[in-house]
C-alpha cells in the first residue's frame, strides 16, 4: 500500500513539474505564472511589388520592442532600429524585423522584401516628317514656270487690257505646263490668274 502510495506521489510531481516544459514549447514562455506567446513581427501592407511608395507598419503582440534594419543585415535586440512610427519604403528594400520580450527572450527573425516598379512612361507617338506620301524630306516637286509675266501681261507689250484677257479665257481650265496665261505657274489657267489680271489690269 505505501508503495502505491509513493507511485501516484511521483506521478503527481511528474505532471506539476511537466506542465511548464509543455507551455514553453508550445505556446512560449512561463513568468510568473502568466504565458507570453513569442511571435516574430509581421507587415502592413504584406511584402510584394507596388508601384508606388509604400509606409510599412511592423507589429508583435505582447513584445516589449521591435528592432528592425534595412541595410540587409540580421538584427537584434541589441542592434538595429527601434520601431517606432511606419517605415518609408520609396524604392526596392528588405525589411528585417526581430521581437523582444521580457527576460531576453526574443523571436526569430522576419524578413519582407518590398519591391517597387514605377509604370514605365507612355512611348511617344512619332511626329510623321513633311513631305507627303512616298518620300517626305525630299526635295519639293518643281511647278510649272509661267508663260507669261507674273503681273498678268501676257502678250508682253506693257499693258494688261483686254488682249490679255482673252489669252486668259482661250486658256481657263486647262493644266499642263508652259500654259499661256497661267500667271502664277501652278499648272492651271483659273480664276487665281483672273486675280493677278484684275489687280495689274491698265487703265
Amino acid at each position: 500500500m505505501i508503495t502505491i502510495i509513493k507511485l501516484i506521489a511521483g506521478l503527481i510531481i511528474a505532471l506539476v513539474v511537466a506542465v511548464p516544459v509543455l507551455a514553453s514549447e508550445t505556446t512560449g514562455i512561463l513568468t510568473n505564472g502568466t504565458v507570453i506567446v513569442v511571435v516574430s513581427p509581421t507587415a502592413n501592407p504584406m511584402a510584394g511589388t507596388y508601384t508606388t511608395s509604400q509606409n510599412v507598419s511592423l507589429s508583435a503582440s505582447g513584445s516589449q520592442s521591435i528592432h528592425y534594419t534595412i541595410n540587409g543585415t540580421e538584427p537584434n535586440c541589441a542592434s538595429g532600429f527601434v520601431y517606432g512610427s511606419m517605415i518609408a519604403v520609396n524604392s526596392t528594400t528588405t525589411i528585417k524585423g526581430i521581437s523582444c520580450y521580457a527576460n531576453n527572450v526574443t523571436s526569430a527573425v522576419a524578413s519582407f522584401v518590398y519591391t517597387i516598379t514605377p509604370p514605365s512612361a507612355p512611348t511617344p507617338t512619332p511626329t510623321p516628317s513633311g513631305g507627303g506620301g512616298g518620300g517626305g524630306g525630299g526635295a519639293p516637286a518643281s511647278l510649272p514656270t509661267p508663260s507669261g509675266p507674273a503681273n498678268g501681261d501676257a502678250n508682253s507689250d506693257s499693258r494688261v487690257d483686254l488682249l490679255d484677257f482673252n489669252v486668259f479665257i482661250i486658256n481657263f481650265g486647262v493644266s499642263g505646263t508652259s500654259l499661256t496665261g497661267d500667271f502664277n505657274g501652278d499648272g492651271v489657267v483659273d480664276l487665281l490668274d483672273f486675280n493677278i489680271l484684275v489687280l495689274n489690269w491698265t487703265s
